[in-house]
């Protein structure tokens, strides 16, 4: 489709308008921290500079000890802080392209039956390309774990101590000493000894001590209802349909309906991230931290059954060595985590043994792989309250965000978030099983997303019919099971780090994960036969995939079924592959405390942890999770010292 002059316009003033907001991030982001070459010996060595290894570096360099960060990636390219375009790295140089082994029962719109599978390869990892949506999880994800030191009221514990929430409409929460949630852009924050509800509120209660947020405060957008329309619809389609609405706050295992927060910077319009919020500040503060970038660990170097350093290759392709006296910390994410676990000698013997690997500990490494998968629908609109392609080229798009920090550039397009729970024979409610979230935007481009997600084009036109129209209104309805039963696996085939591990998610090989998707899906379905979205003239468009039958719709099973195996995409979320458990489990890899069982000197701090995904995306909570571990760690620092 051609561009009209006017849209010309527009495409002139967005490359105008992109080097400027280059310069300026350039000069705003620079920093000093990053070295060519490390020390001989640190105390501590981080692996991954993702969202927990930024935290953990942070913390630990507070504490006066000499730390180490080592990254395969760079740094994150300058458009990766704007909020809405930054799922372009999918598939860059910023990302280690990853790909799953061909699915048997899922995955029929992909190339091969396989998922790609991006994950960040930069300073900030993961959390500088994700959609930004924060979630805590719920009460009951935590209990499941059966961890000790890792229950809902320890959480919650956590996870209040480590939020900031601003005056004004919310619920002030108790202040922690080390905040890392800010809401907004409000420097001040409110500090009660119990929950409080402030309705309509302005300011904070004069009884109300005000105290300045710590610059590793994660900064949250909060979607405003009053001025999405959409999002409005979405709030009054759930409560129609005896949904509750509530913050995104709350803290329970009850379903509800919320406005989306996002890890937005609010006043800049950035994306805030734990590179920017905990890493960064470090690095100016503490000359006892160094990072090093565009350098990739092959495996772990032993004294016995204790880690003493680590083995990485620069980025010359030289293989070097640096030495950790007190631990090495694993925080690469769950698939090169488990692949260096794997390399170094710490896995299950049917995957070391035929690769002449001496086992260092026999550990179910790579087991436990799991995933949430996401149904995305498309659902056209007839009233021009979404966000599209001719939308976002308007000029005073641009100029909005560049002058104001503000406009569709400044948004994830994630404006709504629900979670779903069930009504038992008792009467009681079940703990939430699914999730819909409201992606706005009308406009789906069939290159960018076919290539990104490894879609067939003729299976992508049948799924988003309206996708050639730049000024189409529309969103896309996101249907996501929370808790999978599926299990798969992460594992080395070759002695050769480069290798990249075989990943089966095994996706769908669990009939519930089938009929929980279906389930997610008809709840969302019911929502748009509310008056709320009828009124904008919503109209879902069913996936017209010829596998699937001539039938098409919610009351049909087969085609249902078939949908879902189908379309089922995934949501980013890999985890699993190393969980935390109790010393007689035997499914587990890390202790309580996350050291490595079996060996010395090793721990693993990221998604690879987790028994069992959250009720949500999980990057707010792998932020309480580092922070927790740091706790550990520093405390048995000072244990020694004694």
């Amino acid at each position: 489709m051609k561009l009209s002059w006017k849209q010309g316009l527009s495409a002139w003033a967005a490359m105008s308008c992109s080097l400027l907001l280059a310069a300026w991030l350039n000069y705003y982001l620079s920093d000093n921290g990053f070295i060519k070459e490390p020390n001989q010996t640190y105390d501590y060595i981080v692996v991954g500079a993702g969202t927990s290894g930024c935290v953990l570096a942070a913390k630990l360099a507070g504490s006066n000890s000499k730390v180490l960060v080592i990254e395969a990636g760079g740094e994150p390219p300058w458009y990766s802080w704007i909020p809405l375009i930054a799922p372009i790295l999918q598939g860059s140089q910023h990302d280690w392209r990853f790909r799953t082994v061909p699915q048997k029962f899922a995955a029929g719109a992909l190339h091969g039956n396989q998922a790609f599978w991006p994950q960040g390869k930069m300073v900030g990892g993961s959390g500088q390309m994700n959609f930004l949506i924060h979630t805590t999880g719920s009460p009951g994800d935590f209990d499941s774990w059966k961890v000790p030191g890792w229950d809902s009221q320890t959480m919650k514990n956590t996870l209040e101590g480590l939020t900031c929430w601003t005056k004004g409409n919310v619920k002030p929460k108790p202040f922690g000493t080390r905040p890392s949630f800010l809401l907004d852009d409000e420097p001040e924050m409110c500090s009660v000894p119990v929950l409080t509800d402030i309705e309509n509120s302005t300011s904070c209660s004069d009884k109300m001590q005000h105290h300045q947020c710590s610059s590793a405060a994660i900064k949250l957008q909060r979607v405003n209802a009053t001025e999405k329309p959409l999002l409005k619809a979405f709030l009054d389609a759930g409560r129609a349909c005896g949904h509750s609405v509530s913050d995104m706050d709350r803290w329970s295992d009850a379903g509800s309906f919320m406005a989306s927060h996002n890890t937005i910077d609010g006043l800049a319009g950035q994306r805030w991230s734990t590179y920017l919020s905990h890493l960064m500040p470090a690095m100016k503060t503490h000359n006892n931290l160094h990072v090093l970038t565009k350098s990739s660990v092959t495996k772990l170097v032993w004294k016995r059954n204790k880690v003493i350093g680590i083995q990485y290759l620069d980025n010359d392709g030289r293989i070097k060595h640096v030495k950790a006296t007190r631990e090495v910390i694993l925080s690469a994410g769950t698939i090169k985590t488990t692949q260096i676990l794997q390399q170094s000698g710490v896995g299950p013997p049917h995957v070391l043994e035929p690769l002449d690997i001496p086992i260092k500990a026999d550990l179910p490494v790579g087991e436990n792989l799991q995933d949430h998968l996401q149904v995305p629908l498309f659902v056209e609109l007839n009233s021009s309250v979404s966000m599209n392609v001719i939308k976002m080229l308007n000029p005073r798009q641009f100029w909005n965000y560049m002058v104001h920090g503000k406009g569709a550039l400044a948004t994830s397009g994630i404006e709504g978030i629900a979670t779903l729970t069930k009504t038992r024979e008792n009467g009681k409610s079940s703990k939430p099983y699914g999730m819909l979230i409201l992606f706005n935007m009308g406009s789906i481009n069939a290159d960018v997303y076919t290539s990104v997600a490894n879609i067939k084009k003729e299976a992508f036109h049948r799924w988003f019919p309206k996708s050639s129209s730049l000024s189409q209104e529309g969103f896309v309805l996101i249907s996501v099971c929370l808790h999978p039963r599926s299990r798969g696996h992460v594992r080395i085939i070759s002695t050769d780090p480069t290798q990249p591990p075989e990943i089966d998610p095994a996706y769908l090989n669990h009939e519930y994960d089938v009929q929980c998707s279906i389930d997610t899906i008809k709840q969302g379905v019911e929502l748009l036969n509310t008056d709320a979205f009828r009124a904008l003239g919503a109209k879902l468009h069913w996936p017209t995939f010829p596998e699937c039958g001539g039938k098409q719709g919610s009351d049909n099973q087969r085609y249902m079924e078939c949908l879902v195996r189908t379309a089922a995409l995934t949501m980013y979320h890999p985890a699993g592959t190393a969980a935390m458990g109790r010393e007689d489990n035997p499914d587990a890899v890390v202790d309580p405390e996350l050291r490595v069982r079996g060996v010395t000197g090793l721990r693993v701090v990221d998604a690879s942890v987790l028994p069992r995904l959250p009720s949500g995306p999980p990057n707010s909570v792998l932020i309480a999770i580092a922070d927790r571990a740091a706790d550990f760690i520093l405390e048995e620092k000072i244990n020694i010292r004694k």
